[in-house]
């Protein structure tokens, strides 16, 4: 089972990546970026949630969740993930995935 896109601020996924909008409130710039996390004091590793950033929201996206503690990694649009980070004491274990957080 692959993660979707989440339906943000803009468009929905409707299964196409053409055309996906930045989640960032009143952005309409188009997507190029997931940011993969998830809210590690409700869910477990395989719920990924996603969020879709342009170029110039994509460091404002992960931040946001980065300063909640919240696991997140950032992958090309085309490549969303299926499993986040185990957190350890505010640390992801870096043996719960093979992708590594990619920032343009």
């Amino acid at each position: 089972m692959s993660a979707a896109p989440m339906i943000g601020f803009g468009g929905g996924f409707d299964g196409e990546l053409e055309g996906q909008t930045c989640s960032r409130a009143n952005c309409s710039n188009p997507a190029g970026w997931n940011v993969n996390w998830r809210n590690p004091r409700i869910h477990g590793p395989e719920r990924v949630k996603i969020w879709l950033a342009c170029a110039e929201h994509l460091d404002f996206l992960h931040d946001y969740l980065d300063a909640r503690d919240f696991p997140v990694v950032v992958t090309p649009l085309s490549e969303p993930l299926e499993r986040l980070p185990e957190i350890v004491h505010g640390v992801a274990s870096p043996s719960a995935t093979e992708t590594e957080t990619v920032l343009p």
